[in-house]
């Protein structure tokens, strides 16, 4: 078990990993970092090491183990994940060899919402074979953290911290009618300098948490695994310019960008919401189709609309988001 200062700040990253044998296979528990912030990424990782003369056999797929967090009074904070048949494969295990059975990821934002509440966190994994394994983390503020009230200047994205925006979401059927809806909502939980550039992080109950900041160009996202920003929303803009997007994508062995071409589609596109009537900017980006190896990864077609208080109305595949209200 590894333990991690109770401190104001973070120090790391480091890593933290803790084991246990079961017949003659030595299973491993461990997370890329023990000390996280907001802006970070709590991920896990299951390993099976056999350490027998003969071969042996192993459970590997999603369904390997479950996690849970609690903080040091026992309270639980976040668990998972959600348990799906045949997701589990047994494959053979030579001497010696040691194989990934599975690994996760999730934002600390998306965990704890914001402000997390600094001290001791436990991490335990129940692997499916009846092992129980925990680690200890500390999770409190960010190193890079910052707090400023001023936010920043952007003509379609107002970005300071605590701003929200709540949406009706519209579930479409494959020909049209709408067959269902409910409420989603998108939080600035924090700031952070990187590279002396103030980035946010929008928290969304529905979707990835994503880095953004507002530059001359437009908005732009940033995403850590592979350590590039990407600008997703140009402004100014014409009406019909193209522009180099991209997201990232997970190959089976990395993470890499994958670009595609956004469009401006209006400047002044005249939308009405359940909040009101806008006139925005609309961008479209198209269905992307990636390819690595056997894998082909889709992701569905996407038109947004920004106006002076940010995203409007959205359209994802079959679902609408459209803004009910704000609270700036």
């Amino acid at each position: 078990m590894v333990g991690c200062r109770q401190d104001s700040n973070i120090t790391g990253p480091v890593t933290s990993s803790t084991g246990n044998v079961k017949d003659n296979i030595l299973y491993t528990f461990a997370v890329s970092k023990d000390r996280l912030g907001i802006f970070d990424t709590l991920s896990m990782t299951l390993t099976a090491f056999n350490q027998a003369t003969t071969t042996d056999t192993v459970y590997v797929g999603f369904n390997i183990f479950t996690w849970s967090l609690t903080n040091g009074s026992g309270k639980m904070i976040a668990s998972g994940p959600t348990v799906v048949d045949n997701l589990i494969a047994i494959v053979p295990l030579k001497p010696h060899q040691s194989v990934i059975l599975n690994s996760l990821k999730y934002s600390m934002a998306g965990i704890f919402g914001a402000p997390i509440q600094a001290g001791l966190y436990h991490l335990r994994c129940n692997v499916i074979n009846g092992l129980s394994l925990q680690l200890n983390l500390y999770c409190g503020q960010s190193t890079k953290q910052i707090t400023d009230p001023s936010g920043v200047t952007s003509p379609i994205y107002p970005l300071k911290v605590e701003n929200k925006w709540t949406f009706k979401q519209i579930y479409l059927s494959n020909d049209g009618p709408v067959f269902g809806s409910d409420t989603v909502s998108q939080t600035i939980v924090g700031e952070e300098m990187m590279n002396g550039e103030k980035w946010f992080l929008v928290a969304s109950t529905a979707s990835a948490d994503q880095l953004i900041t507002s530059r001359q160009d437009g908005i732009y996202l940033y995403y850590p695994d592979i350590n590039t920003a990407v600008l997703k929303y140009k402004y100014p803009a014409a009406m019909g310019e193209e522009y180099t997007s991209g997201y990232e994508e997970w190959t089976g062995a990395a993470d890499t960008l994958v670009t595609f071409q956004m469009t401006v589609d209006s400047t002044n596109e005249v939308v009405t919401v359940p909040k009101g009537t806008y006139q925005c900017y609309e961008y479209d980006a198209p269905e992307v189709l990636s390819t690595f190896g056997i894998m082909t990864n889709e992701i569905l077609a996407q038109e947004v609309f920004f106006s002076t208080i940010g995203p409007v109305k959205e359209r994802y595949g079959y679902t609408i988001w459209e803004l009910i209200s704000t609270n700036f």
